[in-house]
């Protein structure tokens, strides 16, 4: 379980495309680009000449006009030096990519003789993979069980788009492999699993986000005799590159 878990944490996470001079020589104007300098910068591209490059930064905060219409500050155009900044390619979705979440769940489901069961726990994860540390009843047993899962990052609702700062709701496909010790089923098994989380284009590190997840357990020695269940929980996800407000 612990060299399956460590695998998954191995996997590469999402990462920039770094950009030279001769990158941005060819690059299309009204690209948008992150300028890190180092704090991150969002704008359009405009020109390059030799190591410098012109961009459009993105307006800041709305003049509002009490007794008119919220008008939008005009963009401004910034001059940078490669020498001084690193320039790479934006934006970028980061609900596809997480690096560090924790969670509290709890929920239910039915089992193989079509009895309820009930459960909570944590979930902790890194990158692309979790952990999963639940106690459980299950026919009538109490239980413990540890489940490590890939975290893959499938669709969102409504699609990304920069110029809009939108809730939307992430779905992530979770395979993974556990062990549940305790009176009851059943020993190791695999899990198939889909999340749906609410996340928003710009969340902050007190971002709270509530998801449910619906999950399949297949016993390793009788696939057919698993269960359904159902889980609600409350989520952290942070991502040291993520745009904030």
């Amino acid at each position: 379980m612990l060299l399956f878990f460590a695998l998954l944490t191995g996997a590469t996470s999402a990462s920039a495309q770094l950009l030279g001079a001769s990158d941005l020589q060819r690059l299309k104007p009204g690209t948008w680009i992150s300028v890190m300098t180092p704090e991150r910068h969002i704008c359009q591209f405009v020109s390059a000449s030799g190591s410098k490059f012109v961009c459009r930064a993105k307006p800041e905060n709305p003049v509002v006009n009490l007794t008119g219409p919220i008008v939008a500050k005009s963009p401004a155009l910034e001059t940078y030096d490669l020498i001084n900044v690193s320039v790479s390619l934006a934006p970028y979705d980061w609900s596809r990519g997480i690096d560090f979440l924790s969670a509290v769940e709890g929920g239910g489901g039915l089992d193989s003789k079509h009895q309820a069961s009930s459960f909570a726990g944590v979930k902790l994860g890194l990158s692309y993979a979790s952990l999963d540390l639940q106690y459980d009843r299950v026919e009538g047993h109490s239980g413990f069980s540890t489940e490590g899962s890939a975290v893959i990052p499938l669709y969102r609702v409504p699609r990304f788009r920069w110029d809009r700062n939108t809730r939307f709701v992430r779905f992530y496909a979770e395979p993974g492999v556990g062990y549940r010790a305790g009176d009851g089923p059943f020993g190791g098994y695999s899990s198939a699993k889909v999340m749906a989380v609410l996340l928003t284009d710009t969340w902050s590190e007190k971002w709270v986000a509530p998801y449910v997840e619906f999950q399949r357990r297949f016993p390793f020695e009788s696939p057919l005799q698993g269960d359904n269940r159902i889980a609600f929980g409350i989520m952290h996800m942070d991502c040291g590159g993520c745009l904030k407000p």
